[in-house]
C-alpha cells in the first residue's frame, strides 16, 4: 500500500489497543492498533474521493513489491475498500468478482474475514453470480477460503428473501416451531420458495468440515443462525441423519443452546441430539 496511506494508519495507532487485539487474532500480521471504526472511516473517504473515483480500486488491488501488506490494518483496509467500493453504482459484476478473487488469498485471520464479508454487500446484489463463484471456496481444503464463503452466506444470503429484503431472526423458538407437523411442513413449502438460498445453505452445511478450527466455527455459527431464522427446516437437517462432522455438529448444537431465542425445552432437545 502507498506510503501515505501507511502514514495515515500510523496516526491512529494505539499501542494499548494493539497489545489487546494481538491476543484475539492469532496468526495476524503485525498490528498497529488502529480501531475498526477508524479503518471504516478511512476506507469510506478513499471510496468517496471525488477527485479520483478509481482510487479505491488502485489501492485495493495493489499487492506486489513495494505495495505488499505489512500490517494487519492494511489488509483490513483493503477488504473494506473492496466492500464499500463494489457497492457503488457503476461497478460491474465482473469487476466485483475480480476484486473478490484478488482479495481472498490474503485473508488469513477471522477478523479480516468477518469484517470484509459483512461489508461486501456486492454479494447480495449479484447473489446468483457470487454463489456460483463461491463454489470452489465452499468446498476448498483451505481453512480461510471455506470460512470466507460461509461467512458470506451468513452475512449476505441467509437473512434475505427472494426480493432481497432482510428478515429478522425469530425472537422465540419453541417445540411447536420445530415439530414435524403438517402445518410446519406446509409452511415450509412456501418458506423455501420465499428464501431460495435456504435449501442451498442447508445442503452446503450438511457435510463434514475438516479444513481447520476457523472453518468449523464458521459452519457451526452459520448452522446456529440458520436455526434461529428457519427453525423447522434446520431441525429437520440436524435430527435426520446429519452428515456434519461430530465436532462441528456438536458446536452448532452448543451455539443454539447458548442463544437466548430457543426456549428451555428446545435447548434440552438440542442437547439430546449431541453426537457421542
Amino acid at each position: 500500500m502507498r506510503e501515505e496511506i501507511r502514514e495515515i494508519l500510523a496516526q491512529y495507532a494505539d499501542e494499548k489497543y494493539r497489545d489487546f487485539s494481538a491476543g484475539l487474532i492469532p496468526g495476524a500480521s503485525p498490528l498497529l492498533g488502529v480501531r475498526l471504526p477508524q479503518l471504516r472511516r478511512i476506507a469510506r473517504s478513499l471510496v468517496n474521493d471525488k477527485e479520483n473515483k478509481t482510487k479505491w480500486q488502485e489501492e485495493a488491488l495493489r499487492y506486489d513489491g513495494a505495495y505488499a501488506d505489512v500490517y494487519f490494518e492494511e489488509t483490513m483496509l483493503r477488504g473494506l475498500l473492496i466492500g464499500y467500493g463494489t457497492a457503488k453504482k457503476g461497478v460491474s459484476c465482473e469487476e466485483g468478482l475480480a476484486c473478490l478473487r484478488s482479495f481472498v488469498p490474503h485473508i488469513d485471520n477471522w477478523s479480516v474475514c468477518d469484517s470484509f464479508c459483512n461489508s461486501f454487500t456486492f454479494a447480495n446484489q449479484y447473489r446468483d453470480e457470487v454463489w456460483e463463484f463461491m463454489q470452489p471456496y465452499l468446498y476448498s481444503e483451505q481453512e480461510y477460503e471455506v470460512r470466507v464463503a460461509l461467512i458470506l452466506l451468513l452475512s449476505q444470503y441467509l437473512k434475505y428473501d427472494i426480493d432481497h429484503k432482510k428478515i429478522a431472526r425469530n425472537r422465540k423458538v419453541g417445540m411447536a416451531d420445530i415439530n414435524d407437523s403438517v402445518p410446519n411442513r406446509e409452511l415450509s413449502v412456501s418458506t423455501r420458495m420465499q428464501y431460495p438460498y435456504l435449501e442451498k445453505i442447508l445442503t452446503t452445511l450438511n457435510r463434514p468440515f475438516d479444513q481447520g478450527y476457523y472453518a468449523q466455527m464458521a459452519a457451526a455459527w452459520l448452522m446456529a443462525e440458520t436455526f434461529v431464522c428457519f427453525p423447522y427446516e434446520s431441525a429437520r437437517m440436524l435430527s435426520d441423519g446429519c452428515h456434519m462432522d461430530a465436532w462441528t455438529y456438536n458446536k452448532a448444537l452448543q451455539k443454539i443452546r447458548e442463544s437466548l431465542n430457543p426456549d428451555l425445552e428446545v435447548k434440552e432437545y438440542m442437547k439430546s441430539l449431541k453426537m457421542g
